[in-house]
């Protein structure tokens, strides 16, 4: 995060600040008037039920911005109040003489002494990791790490053939000089890691490290391990299986620190101030104050996870979380119940209606960052599981078809020309014949590494099934759509896979529809379907674009 970004949002937190002691003043002072009313024998119901609200917000919040004696001491008024807010009124007017005395009124007059003496703003707000502060990975670039710099070399012609950029470095010591933002992965060999310890521990965290050895035991898995590598890949060295793990460990490394959150809370100057400090963290927020457009804000949003207080005014939290629940849609997102509220009954007792955890006010701003950054990991793993593809990482089948909806509609919405594209491996029955459905998976993975290096981030990228996958290009013209999937086929073609019968490539066929010229999104997939398999007729290996009466003559590989 920039300077200047980091002084704004130092700024704004301050003015935050600001807000919360004036508002807390107010609200102590209204406590002081029904303190007095206490003091002269006046205990109405009505009365206790504002001062215990007032005492469990401040409870709630006064930490936050960094008075946390002020909020200690609400807390204590809150709970020695509490039964008295749930007893029914005939013991309500005993139990109150015991609990409101002139010792728990002279604490509610001392709140304000704390407010004002406090040193405003003494808890430091702790911002994210140096990592998270990175940029996304825009490019996919690879550095590898070997002394034998035509060894070296090899290794990343072929990863290069699946969309990377690579660099290669010749020791540890030139590689830490080298600059590692937005690496997806380095590749170092492993007799450069002895009595490297010091490089290693600097470059630990910067991103994904995978080490390529000989041996492939326990003892030096556990050995890579302890050096910190991310992962390890044995020898005879498999491009594509090499490729497929810097896939999936940059795509993990990429998830850390990122989601989405939706946070629920009344209170206007804490809402606004989780929001700053998860944002200032790289997550994107989307903060709610009134709980009646949970339902309009979900659908929009779509959060990876929700933070919500357990009292919302009128309003319960728990009564809140079981309602989402209502919708199969929200079943599996995560609801976190961020509460002042401690006693473990009621905890359990909100859990039981819909939430999955609690997070009890006041946490401190680091905290708070690690504690959504997990869990919004984790549900960004579960998501995962449910809608993509388990070989590739790609979409599933039902998933993909309703992007291709969504696409569609947005077309037809926008007047925008977005394609549509059916992809087949040509004979790849043979491949699983003679190598076996282990090497024809290592191919299939192939191709969608290719894909995913080689389109955009927006395209979207579902396998539709066995060796078929079906893309969508967005906002794209057919004759760029047409270049780019052209420029897949032909890199596909130059990969060079390994099976037990010996070495060998495959080839692809791809059919091409213009998606926003077609009166429906399964039309258009017809309608590439159908070029798909003109392409076969025409001799495979290449795009035909539907419509076309004159498909491109067989390429050379065909």
């Amino acid at each position: 995060m920039s300077e200047v970004k980091v002084t704004e949002v130092a700024r704004k937190l301050a003015i935050l600040r600001q807000r919360f002691k004036d508002k807390a003043q107010s609200d102590i002072l209204q406590l002081q008037r029904s303190a007095g009313r206490f003091r002269g024998g006046d205990i109405q119901g009505p009365d206790l039920v504002s001062v215990y609200q007032s005492l469990h917000r401040l409870a709630g919040s006064a930490g936050t911005f960094g008075y946390g004696k002020l909020g200690a001491a609400a807390r204590a008024l809150e709970i020695e109040l509490k039964p008295l807010i749930e007893t029914p009124d005939s013991g309500c007017r005993v139990l109150s003489q015991e609990v409101v005395t002139p010792a728990f009124i002279e604490r509610v007059e001392a709140l304000l002494d704390l407010l004002m003496r406090a040193r405003q703003g003494t808890e430091p707000v702790h911002c994210a990791p140096e990592r998270v502060d990175e940029p996304r990975l825009e490019t996919k670039r690879v550095l590898i790490v070997d002394p034998d710099p035509d060894a070296a070399e090899t290794v990343a012609n072929g990863v290069r053939l699946h969309g990377f950029e690579v660099a290669v470095c010749g020791s540890l010591s030139e590689a830490v000089h080298y600059d590692w933002s937005g690496l997806a992965s380095v590749v170092v060999k492993e007799t450069l890691l002895d009595g490297h310890a010091p490089e290693l521990n600097g470059c630990a965290g910067l991103t994904p490290m995978i080490c390529i050895g000989t041996e492939d035991s326990f003892e030096r898995r556990y050995q890579f391990a302890a050096r910190g590598m991310d992962g390890f890949i044995p020898e005879p060295l498999s491009i594509p299986a090499l490729v497929d793990y810097i896939e999936r460990l940059s795509s993990e490394w990429a998830d850390k620190g990122t989601g989405r959150v939706m946070i629920v809370d009344d209170d206007a100057e804490l809402l606004e101030h989780y929001a700053l400090v998860l944002e200032q963290a790289g997550l994107e927020v989307c903060g709610v104050s009134d709980p009646t457009r949970i339902l309009r804000v979900l659908s929009g949003f779509r959060p990876d996870l929700v933070l919500m207080d357990v009292q919302l005014g009128k309003f319960s939290g728990a009564h809140l979380a079981r309602m989402l629940r209502y919708d199969p849609e929200w079943l599996g997102l995560p609801i976190v119940y961020l509460s002042s509220e401690e006693n473990r009954e009621s905890q359990v007792e909100a859990l039981s209606e819909g939430g999955d955890d609690f997070l009890t006010k006041p946490v401190s701003d680091g905290f708070l960052i690690n504690a959504v950054k997990v869990r919004c990991y984790r549900a960004r793993q579960l998501d995962k599981l449910v809608s993509r593809d388990s070989l590739t990482g790609l979409l599933k089948h039902g998933v993909a078809k309703q992007e291709i909806l969504k696409e569609h509609a947005r077309c037809q919405r926008m007047g925008q020309s977005s394609v549509v594209a059916m992809l087949d491996l040509d004979h790849f029955k043979r491949v699983n014949d003679r190598f076996g459905h282990r090497t024809g998976d290592v191919v299939i993975k192939g191709l969608s590494n290719l894909l995913r290096n080689r389109l955009r981030k927006t395209d979207v990228i579902g396998r539709y099934g066995g060796e078929e996958f079906v893309v969508v290009l967005p906002n794209c013209a057919a004759d760029d759509a047409r270049a780019v999937l052209q420029s897949v086929c032909d890199q596909l073609a130059q990969i060079v896979f390994k099976g037990d019968g010996g070495e060998f490539s495959v080839t692809l066929s791809i059919g091409m529809a213009p998606l926003h010229a077609f009166a429906s999104s399964e039309d258009a997939i017809e309608a590439a379907d159908q070029a798909l398999y003109q392409r076969k007729q025409a001799g495979r290996n290449g795009v035909t674009v539907a419509g076309n009466d004159h498909p491109p003559e067989r390429c050379a590989d065909g």
